[in-house]
């Protein structure tokens, strides 16, 4: 198991915690010990996509047309070209 250490903890913080602590029948170092458990627990239970996921399913939804008829579906050309205003009829 890793050991940590955290510095320039202020001391009425180290004091609640102390207090907290014992109230739970717990030291110091389990209650702290647990907190940093259940924070790392709720990070694993968030979804995670990575880039690759996430620009696959970005190329899924491009070659959808359109769900409502009064949008006009622009490609990326068309929409580059507009910006740097080479098309007008946009």
């Amino acid at each position: 198991m890793a050991t940590m250490t955290i510095r320039n903890v202020p001391d009425h913080v180290r004091e609640a915690l102390r207090v907290e602590a014992a109230k739970s029948g717990r030291s110091m170092e389990e209650a702290l010990r647990l907190l940093v458990i259940k924070a790392a627990a709720v990070n694993e239970r968030t979804s995670r996509i990575d880039a690759a996921e996430i620009l696959k399913r970005a190329a899924e939804l491009a070659s959808d047309p359109p769900i409502d008829s009064r949008y006009k579906h622009f490609t990326q050309k068309e929409l580059s070209d507009a910006i740097s205003g080479e098309f007008e009829n946009l």
